[in-house]
């Protein structure tokens, strides 16, 4: 799957690699899913490391972005 996934990241299409058959193999090997739960670990250390600045709409604003960013459909 490595290979694949660096063909269509070389060649920037599917015309060598197969769509399908490469979310196959991200559906069966739960790559997503994993890949997913690494994301919410950096924005949970994202969010921890503005814990010490003082609250104000700014701060607010940089806390909602972790979440938007692995919450997000695309």
């Amino acid at each position: 799957m490595r290979e694949d996934v660096v063909q269509v990241m070389r060649d920037g299409n599917y015309l060598k690699v197969k769509r399908e058959a490469l979310l196959d193999a991200v559906e069966r090997t739960e790559a997503m899913a994993r890949a997913r739960e690494r994301a919410y670990e950096y924005a949970d250390a994202a969010r921890d490391a503005l814990a010490s600045l003082p609250d104000s709409k700014y701060c607010d604003a940089l806390r909602a972005i972790p979440t938007f960013i692995v919450e997000r459909d695309k």
